[in-house]
């Protein structure tokens, strides 16, 4: 029988085909076998599973990936036992291992578990993929924990969302991999706060809204939600976590002083006040909260009752700075007003000079705590009341 040149050459092509594939195969053993070396070079693993990746006839096969995901752990796992003998673990190296060993053996896994020709499920490595995973699952914790150290976020979500995930591998279900614990909580918290500080603000939020009635830093998460909402413009979600967050923690003014300062933004000055007098019956020791009452009736130029609730907030804290101020600086312009005849006591500079005195020792307090935002105020009250000494000091200070 004759042999045609295109019977030579498809037979040709068959044998280069052959040739290649059989060397990825030997490749991905090869990088194996490096990698199991006690002074394995990983380089050179790396070099050839790549190869082997990148190639058509091995580029799909679940041992592929497995093994690269193997190289990783190896290299994760001889990093981390130099601290067993008192070295020095390289940190970037050994949690991007970690990082890449998820990656790996994720997508090993993936392969490991596909029908094959005769559509049955017979997988050769997950069992070995979830043992590694088992076995390093806390580590992720310590990974997200360097990176956020470094400020590298995008890098911190990742190994957060591998913990996360491999918890959630559905070999584990009902086991105590899968148990929902304080290391589960912690990890919640912090991806949202790494996907927050990665720029992933509406990611931030879905993972905040998911976990926000879990009892584990609950206000601080309801703090960062709520600031997130507001970024991205969600007035509304904003509004409603403020209210929860109010409800929740009494005590914590961000609530209450940021809803109400929505409200007033928002023109609803009386639900405003409402808010404030729910709130204080909560918590009636807080002294910010009399403080920003007072401030409500001030803008609404009702100026003794706002003298009413500075004065409430100094009984419970005789040092609290802005109500020291508040009460110092409403006196103050009450007796501008009248000086300036402005006011029903047009030519009362007795009266004037009454409520410079009043305003006095409050702005004296308050000088005391934060002098740039009171000199000036204080220093014209030297001057109303001729105590140039005392005004020409504090001019002299502050110019």
């Amino acid at each position: 029988m004759k042999t045609t040149l295109r019977t030579i050459f498809v037979a040709l092509v068959a044998t280069l085909s052959f040739t290649v594939g059989y060397a990825q195969k030997n490749n991905v053993s090869s990088a194996e076998r490096i990698a199991k070396k006690k002074e394995a070079d990983f380089g050179e693993a790396r070099k050839l599973i790549q190869q082997a990746m990148d190639n058509p006839e091995t580029k799909d096969d679940a041992k592929t990936y497995y093994v690269a995901g193997f190289i990783e752990e190896q290299n994760f796992t001889q990093e981390n036992l130099k601290q067993v003998v008192g070295e020095t673990p390289d940190r970037a190296v050994m949690n991007k291992a970690l990082l890449d060993m998820y990656s790996y053996y994720i997508k090993a896994k993936e392969i490991d578990n596909q029908p094959n020709e005769k559509g049955k499920i017979r997988p050769r490595y997950t069992k070995s993929i979830l043992k590694a995973f088992e076995t390093n699952l806390l580590y992720f914790i310590n990974a997200g924990g360097y990176y956020m150290e470094v400020q590298n976020f995008e890098d911190a979500l990742r190994a957060f969302n591998a913990f996360t995930s491999i918890k959630a591998q559905p070999e584990f279900k009902g086991g105590p991999v899968a148990l929902a614990d304080s290391n589960s909580m912690m990890v919640d918290f912090f991806s949202v706060i790494t996907a927050y500080q990665a720029g992933k603000k509406e990611q931030a939020i879905k993972l905040a809204e998911k976990i926000q009635d879990v009892p584990y830093r609950q206000n601080d998460l309801l703090q960062v939600l709520s600031q997130t909402q507001i970024e991205v413009g969600d007035t509304t979600a904003y509004v409603n976590t403020m209210k929860k967050g109010l409800e929740l923690f009494p005590d914590e003014a961000y609530y209450s002083v940021n809803l109400i300062n929505t409200y007033i933004g928002q023109g609803k000055d009386d639900l405003a006040i409402q808010t404030l007098d729910a709130a204080i019956k909560k918590s009636p020791s807080n002294v910010q909260l009399y403080d920003v009452m007072g401030k409500l009736h001030e803008n609404a130029g009702r100026e003794e009752q706002a003298l009413s609730y500075f004065k409430k907030a100094l009984e419970i804290d005789p040092e609290y700075m802005d109500a020291n101020y508040d009460l110092g600086r409403v006196y103050y312009n009450m007796a501008v007003t009248i000086k300036s005849g402005e006011g029903i006591d047009t030519n009362s500079d007795d009266k004037a000079r009454e409520l410079f005195n009043k305003a006095l020792p409050y702005l004296e307090k308050a000088y005391e705590k934060d002098p740039n935002q009171t000199y000036y105020l204080l220093g014209n009250i030297y001057y109303q009341l001729g105590m140039n000494d005392k005004y020409k000091a504090i001019m002299e200070k502050h110019k």
